[in-house]
């Protein structure tokens, strides 16, 4: 078989801490690691940033990282692509969100900073075993010449006003999801995707599109599906990523990565 790339979703692909399942299933472990010996690799391609990417993750031995929701690419320990959000619009953002007095913190490529007093987001990933991600003593305007991503946590009664301003000053529309009792937007250029980062290691490679798979589960997936060669959507997926999809494999909680890996890449006679 040619050698193909496989991108894999983290939270509801690989792991999932919500389900009960903090590590990559074992079996699935074994199926990354009996692929890579035939000679594929194999990347994680989220929307965390490298800080965010714990040291069990990190010692498995993927190939490389598409993170940041493709805003930060690494192949074998080195950087080969970051798309910095503006600096302008990083201070406007900034300032806004102050404003309305809304928690947030800077994601750059190796690093991820945050105000302490901001607590509903330091407690937050605090109580689910990320403090130590979080550097607390910083120059922000500096942080903000080489911010990737903002995340903040906004109240439900300025959800709206935010969205505004989104649609006025990036004219994209920004991803959200629940973290706790608020909002947790996202804030990134709108250049970023992780169609874009996955193209960014085809190039590195020199191989096309048709080389490629891709595994999540959620509305953030929803480029690489689409991109790839081959899309498979966890059986725990949204809706909508099924529904782009090529294939739709078992939910993470019944094995349905490590059975899928077996059907796509049977080993060698």
């Amino acid at each position: 078989m040619q050698s193909k790339i496989l991108f894999f979703d983290v939270d509801g692909t690989l792991l999932d801490t919500a389900r009960g399942i903090p590590d990559i299933p074992q079996g699935a472990l074994y199926q990354l690691k009996r692929i890579q010996e035939q000679g594929h690799k194999i990347f994680i391609s989220s929307g965390r940033p490298k800080a965010m990417i714990n040291q069990y993750l990190l010692n498995v031995g993927f190939d490389g990282y598409v993170l940041a929701n493709g805003g930060y690419v690494e192949i074998d320990g080195q950087s080969i692509y970051e798309d910095r959000m503006d600096y302008k619009l990083c201070v406007k953002t900034v300032q806004m969100l102050e404003d309305l007095r809304c928690d947030y913190m800077l994601e750059t490529a190796d690093a991820v900073y945050i105000d302490p007093s901001y607590h509903e987001l330091y407690d937050f990933f605090s109580q689910a075993g990320m403090k130590e991600m979080f550097q607390l003593d910083f120059d922000k305007d500096e942080v903000l010449k080489r911010t990737i991503k903002i995340e903040a946590n906004v109240l439900n009664k300025d959800k709206a006003k935010i969205e505004n301003y989104i649609q006025d000053k990036f004219g994209s529309v920004i991803h959200h999801d629940e973290h706790g009792s608020e909002n947790a937007f996202e804030f990134f250029s709108p250049t970023i995707s992780k169609a874009v980062g996955i193209q960014k290691v085809l190039d590195y490679y020199h191989v096309s599109r048709q080389q490629t798979y891709a595994f999540g589960d959620g509305l953030n997936d929803m480029e690489m599906i689409e991109y790839c060669e081959v899309g498979v959507a966890m059986g725990n997926a949204v809706e909508a990523l099924k529904q782009k999809a090529d294939l739709i494999c078992c939910a993470i909680e019944n094995q349905g990565l490590e059975r899928i890996l077996k059907i796509l890449f049977p080993d060698e006679v």
